[in-house]
């Protein structure tokens, strides 16, 4: 009996992820982005937010980043020029990112 629910369970594992396969497919033509590209977009994001929240040397909330296809846009302002190149290197870190558009304004007022 046990034999009979594991091929179960396979063939039923198998079926799904056909069905996801061409499901996934299916949603990638004609569209800009398919729901994959959308999920890993949004965790490249958050792991540069992360980052950035991590560094003692930036301010989390002075930066913004987006994501699109992999390619990483930074914006916001900071005090110096080192905080906008060190931002762009964090994020550069960060796995699946494929591109990084540095944005990030100088304002030295913002010097800590």
């Amino acid at each position: 009996m046990q034999h009979h629910a594991r091929n179960w369970t396979a063939a039923v594992l198998l079926g799904a992820g056909l069905a996801f396969g061409t499901y996934a497919h299916a949603a990638g033509d004609g569209q800009k982005q398919s729901v994959g590209e959308y999920v890993s977009d949004a965790t490249i994001t958050t792991k540069v937010k992360a980052a950035f929240v991590a560094d003692k040397s930036l301010s989390a909330l002075d930066i913004a980043a987006q994501t699109d296809n992999g390619v990483v846009t930074l914006t916001g302002t900071v005090g110096t020029e080192a905080q906008t190149e060190q931002a762009a290197r964090l994020a550069r870190d960060v796995e699946g990112v494929k591109q990084v558009k540095n944005d990030i304004k100088v304002d030295p007022a913002k010097a800590k």
